[in-house]
């Protein structure tokens, strides 16, 4: 199974949500109750993966973002320049960046390796397609062993380590690393 096997869209208005179930009831709730609105309002936009039958197996939220240097010590902040190798002349406290919000894969299709295509897919259509003025690729991940893998393995780096006690861990991808 691959992900080129189904058809990307935005979503709109005449699209069904209501079957979608990808095991977790906080992310089934925003795509089918909250995505729409959401939308609207200019606060995140979602995009789909349907199969033929026009059913989402796969969807992602975006939102502009900003990673700053609040709450952060400047270790964190030197850490962080450092990694993405940005010379002294270059670092400032704020780094424009897109912000994946949500991300969901149906359970009739997770185990596939969906996810993983998924991100990367993400990545290149922000960097190439998407084309916002940013270098980084943002996220709060689920604080649990299965997510914080997924994400690492696609080359996510966390932030720091202050946060590995909370329910979400912020982890971030250098688009840079696309070139």
């Amino acid at each position: 199974m691959d992900l080129s096997d189904f058809y990307f869209s935005s979503l709109s208005v005449e699209d069904v949500l209501a079957d979608f179930d990808c095991g977790d009831s906080k992310i089934n709730e925003f795509l089918i109750n909250d995505a729409r609105d959401f939308q609207k309002e200019k606060i995140t936009n979602t995009f789909l993966f349907k199969n033929t039958d026009k059913k989402v197996v796969a969807f992602f939220s975006i939102s502009n973002d900003c990673l700053n240097d609040l709450g952060y010590d400047n270790s964190v902040w030197n850490r962080l320049h450092r990694k993405i190798k940005l010379p002294n002349s270059k670092r400032i406290r704020q780094y424009p960046s897109v912000k994946i919000t949500r991300l969901g894969i149906d359970k009739l299709i997770q185990g596939h390796g969906i996810s993983h295509q998924l991100l990367d897919f993400i990545k290149y259509w922000t960097f190439i397609e998407h084309k916002p003025a940013c270098r980084l690729l943002i996220l709060d991940a689920y604080n649990k062993p299965k997510q914080l893998r997924m994400y690492e393995k696609n080359d996510f780096v966390f932030l720091s380590d202050l946060d590995k006690n909370e329910e979400n861990r912020f982890m971030y991808f250098d688009l840079l690393r696309l070139e």
